[in-house]
């Protein structure tokens, strides 16, 4: 895992590094002390509403595999999520099959695919909503001072991410539709290894494979309801900092920079996202005119609402399952021992 911790650790002192060139500490102190705490209430219950958005979502994609209810994914998620705060490489998502794997006794490779596809209608619904706020948001054609984006650069990274979930969704639809096809095919792939090995990976490809059915259209579709409201109401959580802050930005403006960060997010960084978060953040809104004290401060509020709500949530959890600490590092090392 030390590899994965010496990555991110870099990507994210380089990101640290970009922000303090960006911002200057005096003014995010200022602006700290100018700040009006009254808006981190409905900012944190934005917030947590996605996550419950994210679970009812979840129990479409698991239905499949298990009829699991609300409780305990809800509680699997909000230890993952805990599990990304403190883990490198968002294994935290391991650690979401790992807990509800071991709590509903569901099959844990067919459970993580589920969260594959999960991520994978995250990011196609990112783009959807990035798509919309280019037709829909005026936005300034070159960078301000103190910040690398462009419009031109939304619309570049708009494309090229789309092009890279779609191919992902095929690649995954096809190993759904075509499963005994696709599991010969690895099989041959796999003929140069061991045969125990590459028995057990093409077992786990199977399971895996399990959890990416969505038995009826109905529950595609409700599905697809879930995502936009999930991140409907992270663009919703963004905007409602805006004003503790003095910043007078519209909800369109929360759904780009939250856009922004979602994409920035999946470049590898250190635990709970350190940097990269405070960076395409910061940068976002001083594309929008921010100064750049502002701008950092926000940043950094925005991720502390995000790190403590979650971090607690997923203690609390964590708590009442009677695991410690230790269950996340088991849940971690999933990829190695899937069933």
């Amino acid at each position: 895992m030390w590899k994965h911790y010496l990555a991110g650790l870099v990507v994210s002192l380089a990101a640290g590094w970009l922000f303090l060139r960006v911002v200057d500490l005096g003014q995010m102190a200022q602006a700290f002390r100018a700040m009006e705490p009254i808006y981190l209430l409905p900012c944190a219950l934005l917030y947590l509403a996605s996550y419950v958005f994210r679970a009812l979502r979840w129990h479409y994609l698991m239905r499949p595999v298990a009829r699991v209810p609300f409780r305990p994914l809800f509680s699997a998620l909000m230890i993952g999520f805990l599990g990304n705060n403190v883990l490198p490489a968002h294994l935290g998502e391991f650690v979401r099959a790992y807990v509800l794997g071991r709590d509903q006794g569901v099959s844990k490779s067919a459970t993580f695919a589920t969260i594959v596809l999960e991520r994978v209608y995250d990011g196609l619904t990112v783009l959807f909503l990035l798509l919309i706020v280019l037709l829909c948001m005026d936005l300034p054609e070159r960078g301000v001072e103190g910040s690398h984006l462009t419009a031109a650069g939304l619309r570049a990274a708009g494309w090229l991410g789309l092009a890279l979930f779609a191919g992902l969704m095929a690649g995954l639809q096809l190993l759904r539709w075509q499963r005994q096809r696709v599991l010969g095919w690895l099989s041959w792939l796999l003929r140069p290894l061991p045969r125990g090995l590459g028995d057990k990976l093409v077992e786990m490809a199977g399971a895996f494979a399990e959890g990416l059915k969505v038995t009826r259209p109905a529950d595609l579709g409700w599905v697809v309801v879930h995502s936009l409201l999930t991140w409907a109401f992270l663009g919703l959580w963004a905007w409602s900092l805006f004003p503790a802050f003095g910043l007078r930005l519209g909800p369109l403006a929360g759904m780009l920079l939250e856009v922004v960060v979602a994409l920035a997010l999946l470049i590898p960084s250190a635990p709970a996202f350190l940097g990269t978060f405070h960076l395409a953040a910061a940068f976002t809104l001083g594309y929008m005119g921010a100064a750049a004290g502002v701008a950092g401060s926000y940043a950094m509020m925005l991720w502390l609402v995000h790190f403590v709500s979650t971090s607690l949530l997923g203690l609390w959890f964590l708590w009442r399952q009677g695991l410690g600490l230790g269950a996340l590092s088991r849940g971690s090392h999933l990829e190695s021992k899937q069933e």
